[in-house]
């Protein structure tokens, strides 16, 4: 694929960190700019090559950029994006990786310049920050890319080429259902594995083996960032919450039943599903 041309990451942690690495190592753009507040954090990406130069001025990081990607929190995109807006040209295209799409997308359909495409990718770590990215972290994973009815036909297309040459799989999904579709598999799987890491006492953590470290491994992300998430999606996970507890309620009467057959049937559909991904 040829060049991206200069692209400029606002935010350089986990994600803005592994799309800079994947971006210098496919040979997509020379030029790769990081943008934050945190000058030594900056430093640091530039080192273990995720960018090539460093800045905390938001207009001298996106002037001469073809394409601007925003990582920072989900509070802060829609901000971040009509910031971004006044420095750019009208062609430039902007995307985020924020893990909630109906608010960023509303929020941003009045732009000053440039052109807007929500992303998502399905993909990162229970550990954050640019130390743990990866050049591979989005090789054969799933983007999901949100355009609306406003969006630039062309820009959309850019975006997915951009994702696709990082080694993703793009799918293009309406905001509202990919919120939706987030509170179900990777929102109200964060909640049950907080609420349940946190119910375990001193004595049963000296217990604690495989099964409960696998159930319990993404309660080890940043809370910060989870709290956010969470409130920004908030009655799609509260709609997922409620649907999880009607289950389990079902399931705690069969246990109470000696219901077999109920049992049974919850057992091999979690094991179908979790066998369909496939790793």
């Amino acid at each position: 694929m040829k060049s991206l041309g200069t692209v400029a990451i606002m935010g350089v942690g986990l994600i803005g960190g592994s799309i800079g690495l994947a971006l210098r190592q496919r040979g997509l753009s020379e030029r790769v700019i990081g943008i934050g507040r945190n000058a030594a954090r900056l430093r640091k990406a530039k080192q273990l090559g995720a960018i090539t130069e460093t800045t905390t001025q938001i207009e001298r990081g996106v002037s001469d950029a073809d394409i601007v990607i925003v990582g920072t929190p989900v509070q802060l995109v829609v901000e971040h994006v009509k910031q971004i807006s006044q420095f750019v040209g009208p062609q430039t295209l902007i995307t985020d990786v924020g893990s909630t799409k109906q608010t960023i997308v509303e929020g941003v359909r009045k732009l000053e310049q440039g052109l807007f495409v929500g992303s998502h990718p399905m993909a990162g770590s229970d550990q954050g920050g640019v130390a743990h990215a990866d050049a591979d972290l989005f090789a054969n994973r799933t983007v999901v890319v949100t355009p609306d009815k406003s969006t630039d036909e062309n820009a959309c297309r850019r975006v997915a080429r951009m994702w696709k040459a990082l080694g993703a799989r793009v799918v293009t999904m309406d905001c509202k259902a990919h919120d939706r579709a987030v509170s179900v598999i990777s929102h109200l799987p964060h909640t049950i594995s907080s609420v349940l890491s946190s119910q375990a006492t001193s004595e049963q953590l000296e217990l604690a083996a495989g099964g409960w470290a696998d159930t319990t491994r993404i309660a080890g992300a940043d809370p910060a960032l989870w709290l956010e998430i969470l409130r920004d999606n908030n009655k799609q996970v509260i709609r997922a919450v409620d649907r999880f507890l009607a289950d389990l309620h079902k399931f705690r009467d069969a246990l109470e039943d000696d219901n077999a057959r109920v049992l049974l049937r919850y057992l091999k559909q979690g094991k179908q599903n979790r066998e369909s991904l496939g790793n």
